[in-house]
């Protein structure tokens, strides 16, 4: 038996021994990975050992950490107006106020988007009945290198898919946790956008699986081995995109239905547009008309004087 020959019942040994445990990882991944039972009702029932341990964080900690930001953004404001400019207590009072209601509804916040992603999740989910006992489009090839590429990079695929599943859950387990710290972040001058930011990143963690199981629905339907090897991938990395986009549509919905504003604003004759400001930042540059008027020189006459 030369060398080429005991390399290839090598690398066939390997594959027969890899096979099975792409079933394995499916059944792991399907079970403990996108089951409801561990990506949604685990957070929406509750652990009682874990509500316990969230209710002494919030009672014991959070509601110190609390009283601190307010006398902190107390402070920060008798400051600013007595060193730097006027600060409306107004709106200092509304921050305030909405991160108080953050704070205390955090919690049911949280549940109500793995609430909503468990409803859309399930419309999917209940459509088979035999996730865990799928079977897979093999690759008939008497070449054992391809084989063992292909039977690898099944292996691979799955393997990634599961362990973004389970860090999934841990990320929820973290965001519910934290989402009291995040809201008291709110009273912080300029910390709207990175609050908001991670409210949009726990949804994403909320909304994962269902995306997922959208994409992996197709898994069995074509009869393309390579195919079935790319939705795997794509259920893997796809479904934060997704979430993104849909995050930066609604973004660049907001700033449409802002500059529309502005714009009706102009048209009414509320204020007048300055061109240099639109071309350096946006709509920056409304201003009353009499501003404007003085800004725009007269006529220069021989002897330098403006009319």
């Amino acid at each position: 038996m030369n060398y080429s020959e005991i390399l290839s019942e090598i690398i066939k040994e390997i594959i027969d021994l890899a096979r099975p445990s792409i079933i394995i990882l499916w059944h792991l991944m399907i079970n403990y990975g996108l089951n409801p039972k561990y990506s949604y009702m685990q957070f929406i029932h509750g652990n009682s050992s874990f509500i316990s341990f969230y209710n002494y964080l919030f009672n014991n900690i959070y509601s110190d950490i609390i009283l601190l930001a307010i006398t902190a953004s107390a402070l920060i404001m008798l400051l600013y107006n007595s060193f730097i400019m006027p600060y409306p207590p107004s709106k200092l009072l509304i921050k305030i106020f909405g991160a108080i209601v953050l704070f205390e509804s955090s919690y049911r916040i949280s549940i109500f988007f793995l609430s909503i992603s468990l409803v859309f999740f399930n419309s999917i989910f209940t459509l088979r009945h035999t996730w865990s006992n799928l079977e897979f489009t093999g690759l008939s090839t008497q070449n054992s290198i391809i084989s063992f590429l292909f039977t690898g990079t099944f292996v691979m695929a799955i393997a990634l898919l599961f362990g973004i599943l389970i860090i999934r859950q841990a990320l929820v387990l973290f965001f519910i946790l934290f989402m009291p710290v995040a809201s008291i972040m709110l009273m912080i001058p300029g910390s709207e956008k990175h609050v908001l930011k991670l409210y949009r990143i726990f949804f994403e963690v909320a909304f994962f699986p269902f995306f997922t199981i959208i994409i992996l629905y197709l898994t069995g339907i074509f009869n393309n081995p390579f195919l079935e090897i790319g939705i795997i991938y794509v259920a893997a990395t796809a479904p934060l995109f997704f979430v993104t986009e849909i995050y930066r549509y609604f973004q660049g919905s907001m700033n449409f239905i802002n500059t529309d504003t502005a714009m009706s604003e102009i048209s009414s004759g509320i204020g007048e547009l300055n061109p240099g400001s639109v071309l350096n930042g946006g709509l920056g540059g409304i201003m009353d008309a009499d501003t404007s008027a003085n800004l725009i020189p007269g006529i220069i006459d021989d002897n330098g004087d403006v009319h």
